[in-house]
């Protein structure tokens, strides 16, 4: 648990910056004053909680991270949304917005280093590759640790893969095991009675590069009193075995090498023995997703320094599937989040042990990834099971205390009498509510045109004027500009006016509700921050009761248990303790209020304010600067009387 000191005092001297992505602010706020959350509460009582932090629009990562970390609107920085669209690409096409060369905004951590302030950055999405000369990083590229999203299509590709199960029952996606009497194996136990073995075949399809065909062998032993170890070994030898199982527990950390396209690969793992009936007839044996422990981190040589002995980087996306396709209970997918967030906590510490650094950033992906598993089954608007909305009540509790574990950790090799924390979220979540899809309101009104090749649907681009693409954008398909583009750029207005009105007089017809808040012109769209080439040409946003978690729902809109707002705590010196601030704030006035209490070079882009509401002294900078105004003009008028009150003799010219 973290203990410190509530006495803070003069400028900052090192930033902390821990977030967490779609929390919902309001639980995390809540929970954290009850008790449940100590170290977030520390930090509500000892600074300010912020119960209005808007996000920009799209409600997404990549974008909104950008903005925590640039000070700037998506329009400028031109991270856009979740994926990335450019002038002259085919409509239909896009890519993952996880590449830091696509950011047309200086970094908080860029303009540091103009003052020669290293920093320090874990796992903050969009960032790879590293920009800045005074930067350690590890992650970036991604939304975990070995998850890749640059130069990726289809989704995300993984260092090596994500998890595995292995089971004699028949799972989604799973391997099926086929286990038989054991034979040729060597250096077996005097004391086996019986041993059955099936061959594992790990399998690698969402591998970054191509991993040469593995096979190991599970050996299920039964010492009398039936089955109750197994082990994994690349061989049928025990005495070489790397894992040895009893029913219920993980292995120790495997670390092995794999043979890729691209090298030789070092990497971690574990596996857990989900089940292993009594009679050896039932075996379930999950493998943790298996992460390299090179490749991830700037300079190379922090990849080395980040290694555990029983924690390593995970692709920690494959917990969540896990957990939907059933492979798992809900107390290992616990376990296996907390996993995640102690290897977390343990790199930023030994990071922030070895280098001399000043600003500090990370990210952990739990929350939103939590709540697009599971966040329906919790609400109760949406919950269809008490006891199973009771169950997943208390995963989400036990996620947000790991985050909390996680958080303290972080902060116990730091002053906060001279370190400014500040604990921030790209956005929120709310349940999935009502279905909403553009092309159905786009068709209806003509704009979008269909057509059946070999009996698919698909668009006609010769007679379509506008498509939906990305989370909140629909793209007129001009002439000139788009590959396939039939208007005439004298029509475009017109079409920009025919899809907003299309959307405006949509009503759902079961709920009599408008589901569209706002449809914008993109040049219109400047007020919330979008505008550039890398928006659409209409931008929409919906109210709470359509769409998912979030993307396409406008920042304010709350639903259940759920809200976009995002969360944002700060403490340190300068800033008030213990109070709630009401007033709206925005993820553009983190980095310019950082900068203000650091007294550190202001992102070139940044665009948002300080929040001098959560100031100790608003006016302090200015008071310090007339101060020294002061004490200067004193200083010279000194001078010049010293100066006054002394001799000078002059020799003649000869």
């Amino acid at each position: 648990m973290l203990d410190f000191m509530v006495c803070f005092m003069g400028k900052p001297e090192r930033l902390v910056l821990i977030g967490f992505d779609a929390p919902i602010a309001s639980r995390v706020y809540r929970y954290a004053v009850e008790g449940e959350l100590p170290n977030i509460g520390r930090l509500i009582e000892n600074g300010v909680y912020f119960e209005n932090c808007l996000v920009p629009h799209p409600t997404i990562t990549p974008p909104n991270w950008t903005t925590i970390a640039t000070g700037a609107w998506p329009g400028t920085h031109g991270i856009t949304c979740f994926n990335m669209h450019k002038p002259g690409m085919p409509l239909d096409e896009t890519y993952p917005a996880f590449d830091s060369r696509d950011c047309e905004a200086e970094y908080l951590w860029e303009a540091a280093g103009r003052d020669g302030a290293l920093s320090i950055l874990v796992n903050y999405p969009s960032t790879w590759p590293p920009r800045g000369d005074k930067v350690v990083q590890v992650g970036g590229g991604g939304l975990s640790m070995n998850e890749w999203r640059i130069g990726v299509k289809g989704g995300y590709r993984c260092s090596l893969c994500e998890c595995m199960l292995f089971s004699t029952e028949e799972y989604p996606l799973a391997s099926v095991l086929s286990l038989r009497e054991a034979e040729g194996w060597v250096n077996l136990p005097s004391n086996v009675e019986r041993a059955l073995e099936a061959e594992v075949k790990p399998y690698f399809p969402r591998a970054l590069y191509r991993v040469e065909p593995v096979s190991w062998w599970l050996l299920l032993l039964d010492y009398g009193g039936g089955f109750q170890e197994a082990i994994l070994s690349e061989r049928k030898d025990f005495e070489k075995a790397f894992a040895r199982l009893r029913r219920g527990e993980w292995s120790r950390l495997i670390k092995m090498t794999f043979k890729t396209e691209r090298g030789r690969v070092k990497a971690a793992f574990k596996a857990k023995l989900l089940e292993l009936s009594e009679d050896g007839s039932r075996v379930k044996l999950l493998i943790s997703p298996i992460g390299a422990l090179e490749g991830w981190g700037h300079p190379e040589e922090v990849c080395s320094l980040l290694e555990f002995e029983d924690l390593y980087p995970v692709a920690s996306h494959g917990f969540y599937s896990a957990l939907n396709l059933g492979w798992i209970d809900v107390d290992t997918f616990l376990e296996a989040v907390d996993m995640e967030h102690r290897w977390l906590a343990e790199a930023s510490r030994r990071l922030m042990d070895k280098y001399p650094w000043k600003l500090f950033f990370m990210h952990a992906h739990c929350p939103d990834w939590a709540y697009h598993a599971f966040i329906n089954r919790i609400d109760p608007s949406t919950a269809k099971d008490p006891a199973e909305a009771e169950l997943y009540g208390r995963v989400e509790l036990e996620f947000y205390r790991s985050l909390d574990r996680m958080v303290g950790r972080i902060l116990e090799g730091v002053s906060l009498e001279d370190t400014l924390v500040v604990l921030v979220s790209d956005h929120g979540a709310k349940p999935t509510t009502r279905r909403f899809d553009p092309r159905v309101i786009l068709e209806k009104a003509g704009l979008l045109v269909y057509k059946v090749e070999n009996g698919e649907r698909k668009v006609d681009w010769s007679r379509t004027k506008a498509i939906p693409q990305r989370s909140s954008y629909i793209y007129v398909n001009l002439k000139g500009r788009d590959p396939q583009g039939i208007v005439d750029p004298g029509e475009y207005d017109k079409v920009r006016d025919e899809i907003i009105k299309a959307l405006y007089d949509y009503t759902d017809p079961e709920t009599g509700l408008k589901p569209v808040v706002f449809a914008l012109k993109k040049e219109d769209a400047r007020i919330i921050g979008l505008h550039g080439d890398r928006v659409g040409d209409v931008v929409y946003g919906l109210r709470a009761e359509y769409g998912g978690q979030h993307g396409v729902i406008v920042t304010t809109a709350e639903y259940g248990i759920g809200s976009l707002k995002g969360l944002l705590i700060m403490a340190g010196p300068g800033v008030k303790k213990g109070v709630v601030i009401d007033r709206t704030v925005w993820l553009t006035d983190v980095a310019p209020t950082v900068c203000h209490l650091m007294e550190l070079p202001i992102p070139r882009q940044a665009e948002g304010g300080i929040i001098y509401q959560a100031l100790e002294d608003p006016d302090e900078k200015t008071k310090e600067l007339k101060k020294l105004r002061r004490n200067y003009q004193r200083l010279l008028e000194a001078y010049k009387k010293e100066a006054e009150l002394t001799h000078t003799y002059f020799m003649e010219e000869n």
